[in-house]
């Protein structure tokens, strides 16, 4: 326990009759002690803390008279100062405190934690604890202190310096495509361990947070785009760049590309489709592969198959989209199906030809419980990759 005591002790004059030339005196008036011959004595128990940020001293004032006895009804300001300076380093449970009854004062002082706040700037292991009576009636009372030493279970971390802020961009920034920011080349600072903070500032009224954000700007133009970091050490550093919004995209998007095979497809035959050849543009990759066969049905995916089941001439699309969502749509090679084989053809002339003795036998009103059976004596029965033709015949 540190203790700093000191005594002030006031004059107390006396006036006292002379012993010749004077037949009386006059005894002075009887008063109390001056109220401005005060002493106090602090103490600060335990005069060693961890600093945790919650372990806590009892700071204890006992102000007395010139008389030896209490002082009651004093106003004591206590204040923490660090390297000579005040500062709030740590916290203290209240800022005036006055004398009882008994002439005592109590305070609690509370230390701070680790990492150190901005306020302990300057910090040495130590902080002193000071108290200044208050009041008119104490006015040429002097201030008195006390120091605690702080502590922690490793090393108290010397002052750290400040971060450095930086941070790239996806380029081209197009307008109505997202942006990708990037600050993971900030630096944390000497004496730090870590960037706590990413504070965006994108230039157009807009903001945002974090290592890697994303943003999308409504219109072409010129954008200042501030990052604000800051570290584990409470301290921030800036950062400003010059992002130029385009339109459109200047030739960096991605460009579709695909060969199918087999090259002249035949109706009911399984087509391949690969988007491999497919190129990103520079510092990109593309994202989705989506697909248009042309004949009404889609798909997604780089590598796809697709069965056509009508012959004819299809225009098969590729759209690609890349991380920065610019995409590009192409029209490849149409799949041309071949005419149906031989044996096609003869169904549909079988198929014809019943269809016309059907229509010959066909009478008015009550014929058409007739041609049901009729119809069904005719019933094809294809073998396997007949099935599409057949069906159009019967159609």
């Amino acid at each position: 326990m540190r203790q700093v005591i000191i005594i002030v002790v006031a004059a107390i004059v006396l006036a006292a009759a002379a012993a010749c030339g004077v037949s009386q005196t006059t005894a002075p008036s009887v008063t109390g002690p001056s109220t401005s011959a005060l002493a106090l004595t602090m103490t600060t128990t335990p005069d060693s803390l961890t600093a945790d940020g919650g372990s806590q001293s009892a700071v204890a004032i006992q102000a007395n008279n010139a008389s030896g006895g209490p002082q009651v009804g004093v106003p004591i300001r206590i204040e923490i100062a660090v390297a000579g300076i005040l500062e709030s380093c740590g916290t203290l449970s209240g800022s005036t405190i006055v004398t009882d009854s008994t002439g005592r004062a109590a305070a609690v002082y509370t230390a701070p934690s680790l990492p150190l706040p901005l306020q302990c700037s300057g910090f040495a292991g130590v902080v002193t604890i000071i108290a200044t009576p208050s009041g008119s009636n104490f006015q040429t009372a002097s201030s008195r202190s006390s120091t605690i030493r702080l502590t922690a279970s490793g090393i108290i971390l010397p002052p750290a310096g400040s971060p450095t802020a930086g941070f790239t961009f996806s380029s081209p920034a197009v307008a109505g495509v997202s942006v990708r920011f990037d600050a993971s080349s900030s630096l944390v600072g000497s004496g730090a361990t870590q960037i706590t903070t990413y504070s965006w500032d994108f230039g157009d009224g807009t903001s945002g947070t974090g290592k890697t954000p994303s943003h999308t700007y409504s219109a072409a133009a010129t954008y200042g785009v501030t990052l604000t970091v800051t570290n584990d050490r409470g301290l921030s550093a800036s950062t400003t760049k010059q992002v130029t919004v385009t339109a459109t995209a200047t030739g960096s998007g991605p460009t579709p590309a695909f060969p199918s095979s087999p090259s002249s497809p035949g109706v009911g035959a399984t087509v391949f489709f690969n988007a491999a050849t497919s190129v990103a543009g520079a510092g990109h990759t593309i994202a989705s592969y989506a697909w248009t066969f042309g004949d009404g049905v889609t798909a997604s995916g780089v590598s796809v198959t697709h069965v056509y089941p009508v012959a004819g001439t299809y225009t098969v699309q590729l759209t690609v989209i890349d991380d920065a969502g610019v995409s590009a749509t192409t029209g490849g090679p149409p799949s041309r199906l071949a005419h149906p084989p031989r044996h096609h053809r003869r169904l549909r002339r079988r198929i014809s030809a019943s269809r016309q003795r059907l229509l010959a036998s066909a009478i008015p009103s009550s014929s058409t419980r007739q041609l049901q059976p009729q119809a069904r004596a005719t019933r094809l029965r294809p073998t396997r990759g007949r099935s599409a033709m057949a069906q159009s015949g019967r159609a």
